[in-house]
């Protein structure tokens, strides 16, 4: 799948969901929806709309698929666990994710994890698509959506090694907080250990069903 990037981000509020948006105090390790983001879009299917607004990022996803990622700063790079609290609105329906063409999510929220020598290469601008596609990298992402248990381990068919999907969430409407140890969860998924976490992003498909999704993210902190 050829992959592109360009910006389809908004940073002003709609009435969409925002009654729901309340902002929280960020702490040290917060990483803040702003314009430090950038958008991979994929060629030939429609991108979803990020609304960034500092501690929470909506999600409108009609039959579209895309990704938001940021790369993480050098301070931000040993961190080894992670919060957030996300929330769907309007749902996806149960999905296959070990098919393509039959992966629809709510969401992704993913952690991409690199040896040091590779990571030190990793900078500010550099596109999340040559990440996809570097052998050394590893992306852990937490998945709302699917038909399997949540804690079921399903690997991505675009890169089964590398990609691979921790279920979280069932594919149904809801609020939920999620507390996350990503020195468990790697060698558990991919049985090697965390090492450089270079970038974290988000990401929702319903280019398949094809379905709508409204869902947000919020209070993203690393720790």
């Amino acid at each position: 799948m050829a992959l592109t990037r360009r910006v389809f981000l908004t940073g002003s509020a709609t009435t969409l969901g925002a009654g729901a948006l309340i902002p929280s105090i960020a702490s040290a390790n917060s990483v803040a929806f702003d314009n430090d983001w950038d958008h991979l879009t994929f060629r030939r299917l429609t991108p979803n709309r990020f609304e960034l607004r500092q501690s929470s990022l909506t999600v409108i996803s009609e039959g579209a698929s895309s990704i938001l990622y940021r790369i993480l700063p050098a301070g931000l790079r040993d961190q080894t666990s992670a919060s957030w609290s996300w929330e769907v609105e309007s749902s996806a329906p149960p999905s296959d994710l070990s098919q393509i063409g039959n992966d629809d999510r709510n969401l992704g929220v993913f952690f991409v994890s690199m040896p040091e020598q590779d990571a030190a290469g990793v900078r500010e601008g550099s596109s999340i698509a040559r990440l996809l596609r570097n052998r050394s990298a590893r992306v852990l992402m937490y998945t709302w959506g699917g038909n399997q248990a949540p804690g079921t381990v399903v690997p991505s068919p675009h890169a089964p090694d590398r990609l691979r999907n921790l279920i979280t969430r069932r594919p149904e409407t809801g609020r939920f907080s999620e507390s996350v140890d990503l020195t468990r969860d790697f060698p558990r998924v991919f049985n090697t250990p965390l090492e450089k976490l270079v970038a974290v992003a988000v990401s929702s498909n319903s280019e398949n069903t094809p379905t709508r999704v409204v869902a947000h993210v919020r209070n993203l902190t690393l720790g």
